[in-house]
């Protein structure tokens, strides 16, 4: 199986696009920071194309975005002249299509030959922890999990367009959250299993099943405390928010706290 070169490691591709957090660029000079690319658009270009995972992004869609829905009438040309400015912001001195952000036919997209960015290697991570053993796929959730280490696109806290892929990766990151606590408390290894559940009751505190497996995490590891203070937050907020008691399994999983039983 290939390996997954960790952050920062990958001598065959020397860029790295990041997109969790504040928008940076580690390239082999320098890092550029959001206020480095020239300008918002130029940066919002760079973020879309991110987002687009090394495939072809339209320039049509590209300008939809940028201009909220109202590109210019010379909307092309302008968007051309953004391209570029962002091109000589990653590799000043370097031909524009030489560089790593590629021309396609009506669009561009990033040389992944080049270019890590780190929405993708969360998603491909996901990808092969769907495809292997438990005990191989333990590893690849987690670390999936510790690559998405920020908000998704944080420099645009406003953007429709960067909302809209904010929500969908939250909802990929509890999904791997849960499914790697699954996986550890299938292999005993409850230590492993705690801060997965954790995170997967902070990305979404009104689905019980997080709770649940963060109960049944903290009981395995032996602190029945935790795991009672886990079943009070999870009632809380669901009779805060929602006017609803626990569901059955999870009164049930109460209960065995209560007992002192290992789940």
């Amino acid at each position: 199986m290939e390996q997954i070169a960790p952050d920062g490691v990958d001598g065959r591709r020397p860029f790295t696009v990041h997109v969790f957090g504040h928008t940076t660029v580690s390239t082999p000079d320098r890092t550029l920071r959001a206020s480095d690319f020239t300008g918002v658009k130029p940066r919002q270009i760079l973020e879309l194309v991110a987002l687009g995972r090394g495939e072809p992004v339209r320039k049509t869609v590209i300008a939809e975005h940028i201009w909220s829905g109202r590109p210019p009438r010379r909307w092309q040309v302008t968007l051309e002249s953004y391209v570029a400015l962002l091109r000589r912001a990653l590799q000043p001195g370097v031909p524009g299509r030489a560089t790593v952000l590629c021309t396609t036919p009506g669009g561009y997209r990033f040389d992944t030959e080049r270019v890590r960015i780190d929405l993708h290697d969360f998603e491909e991570r996901i990808r092969r922890a769907g495809h292997t053993t438990p005990a191989q796929a333990l590893p690849f959730w987690e670390s999936a999990v510790s690559i998405a280490d920020g908000t998704l696109l944080a420099t645009e806290p406003y953007a429709t367009w960067a909302v809209d892929a904010r929500r969908a990766h939250e909802r990929a990151l509890h999904a791997a959250a849960a499914a790697g606590a699954e996986i550890a408390l299938a292999l005993r290894e409850a230590e492993r299993a705690v801060p997965l559940a954790r995170l997967a009751t902070e990305l979404d505190p009104l689905a019980e099943h997080g709770w649940q497996l963060l109960i049944r995490a903290e009981l395995a590891a032996g602190r029945r405390a935790e795991a009672a203070h886990a079943f009070h937050a999870c009632r809380a907020g669901l009779r805060r928010d929602l006017g609803l008691e626990p569901d059955v399994r999870t009164r049930e999983l109460f209960a065995d706290v209560l007992a002192g039983h290992a789940v």
